[in-house]
């Protein structure tokens, strides 16, 4: 009786445990590589009427972005910029919605592919 008792409970046991597996950890996301100055250099070069300049400021819970080391007189509110990752790709769109001294801020938009990242690039193409 004992010897039943025993095994039935080795074999619950057993049953129970083998439908448990451990879930693995969530992989990390490798990390974003800043853009190079070379890479900006090359973009200018590609596009020489371009104004860049780098996110120094991210928002995402109200996907705004603040823009620095680019020319701020010549951006005004309403002018659409391009958000540039590290793959030299774009990731957004974006509106500029006022600017300070030294930086913009930008409301990108929702169907960005990802958040943007500290040292992406903020490109306005002039017309």
């Amino acid at each position: 009786m004992i010897f039943s008792r025993t095994l039935a409970l080795c074999l619950l046991g057993a049953f129970l445990l083998s439908g448990c597996t451990r879930e693995k950890p969530p992989q990390a996301k490798p990390a974003l590589t800043p853009i190079g100055s070379d890479a900006v250099a090359a973009y200018q070069k590609k596009h020489p009427d371009a104004l860049i300049g780098r996110v120094v400021a991210v928002r995402p819970q109200d996907r705004l972005i603040a823009a620095g080391h680019l020319p701020v007189d010549q951006f005004k509110a309403g002018d659409a910029v391009v958000i540039i990752g590290s793959d030299q790709e774009q990731i957004a769109t974006g509106d500029v919605v006022s600017m300070g001294k030294e930086w913009i801020h930008v409301h990108y938009s929702e169907t960005a592919q990802r958040v943007p990242a500290l040292d992406d690039l903020v490109v306005r193409f002039k017309h």
